[in-house]
């Protein structure tokens, strides 16, 4: 029996946790079904627990999601003298914990999902950003000599051209969804849906724009844009921009939930994901359960959980038009949808688990 640390800066109980926690929340399970001892280590937030366990995995929580990656060092030497610790999982879901700094003698993998330059460039104003890009690069540095895993061959090929990473492997991403069996067609809306955070690498307003000129001219549609709004200020934007485009009473904000997804997924027509970068494109693999088809910009990442025509469409990015006449081909051909929504639905249950996924992770980490 191994002990395995996750070192994270946020997990799965946290309220900013997203695709990215649920990964390594998938692993953390498995291993533990596998007879190994799991600690979780993570920042704190308003009203956590400092430890509790989950599914068996030990989460401890400390520090503050912007101090945790300067003090994890000093929480993991006082961790260390009464917990060994045989591995180490250093993720990084933006900044690394960069314990190749603190600890010298047991095997560290690096887990990355994706770079998140996009984001740090419009979280803060000019120098800052480049400041803190530079510092987030520099984090990267101390590892690019240490085995990595990673979810996708776009993040791969940034690592290894642009960060000088040696030592990578990609274990793709699957969904803990089971598909529906068939598609009620019966049960379909004219809607089509927004799924995602509220923040501008989501481009959440290129998708209102698209639907906007379809709204044009078919008075019927309506959009749902679900998720949880995490930039107020940018959730304000959206709720103006609606407004100037006389669409308000057409797109519907909604606070994530599952009970939302059960209800507005399998009744919608198409979903839009305009984003700048994601993790992976997990989303994209999860609704497709759901059959739903995908519009997307043709971006690094995204591009990875693709096959175009078969579970999504894919145009040019930045292109919200190119986007709309996607989407009245979809809406305006009962053919050309049914065939994509139940192609996207028989490609997801051929694309694989997360057992499987897990025997190509615990390969690479050698227990």
């Amino acid at each position: 029996m191994k002990h395995i640390l996750f070192l994270t800066w946020k997990d799965i109980k946290h309220p900013r946790a997203g695709w990215a926690e649920r990964v390594i929340f998938e692993y953390a399970v498995r291993l533990v079904q596998d007879g190994h001892r799991v600690t979780w280590f993570g920042s704190s937030f308003d009203g956590a627990v400092e430890s509790e366990i989950i599914e068996w995995i030990r989460i401890i929580r400390k520090y503050s999601i912007n101090t945790i990656y300067f003090l994890a060092w000093k929480w993991y030497k006082e961790f260390k003298k009464n917990n060994p610790v045989d591995i180490i999982i250093d993720e990084a879901g933006g900044i690394p914990l960069i314990s190749p700094l603190y600890e010298k003698h047991i095997p560290i993998y690096f887990f990355i999902h994706h770079i998140g330059d996009h984001e740090y460039k419009t979280a803060f104003p000019f120098p800052l950003n480049w400041m803190f890009i530079r510092f987030v690069f520099w984090t990267f540095s101390l590892y690019k000599h240490i085995p990595t895993i990673t979810v996708s061959n776009s993040t791969a090929n940034e690592l290894r051209e642009q960060h000088w990473f040696t030592n990578i492997s990609v274990v793709e991403n699957a969904t803990h969804l089971v598909p529906i069996n068939a598609i009620n067609w019966e049960n379909k809306q004219k809607e089509i849906v927004f799924y995602g955070r509220l923040t501008p690498m989501k481009r959440a307003d290129h998708a209102i724009r698209a639907f906007q000129i379809l709204a044009q001219t078919d008075s019927e549609y309506h959009m749902n844009v679900i998720w949880n709004p995490q930039d107020q200020e940018y959730t304000n934007e959206l709720n103006l921009l609606v407004a100037e485009l006389w669409i308000a009473h057409r797109v519907h904000f909604l606070w994530f939930s599952h009970d939302l997804v059960t209800k507005y997924l399998p009744r919608a027509q198409v979903m839009l994901v305009p984003s700048t970068k994601e993790w992976y494109g997990l989303i994209v693999l999860e609704w497709n359960s759901f059959g739903l088809p995908i519009i997307a910009y043709n971006v690094p990442w995204l591009r990875d959980s693709v096959r175009d025509w078969k579970n999504w469409i894919l145009v040019s990015d930045w292109d919200y038009e190119a986007m709309w006449s996607k989407l009245v081909v979809l809406t305006s051909d009962r053919h050309a949808l049914i065939t994509i929504s139940e192609s996207s639905l028989a490609f997801i249950k051929k694309f694989g688990w997360w057992d499987e996924r897990y025997k190509e992770f615990k390969k690479i980490i050698k227990i």
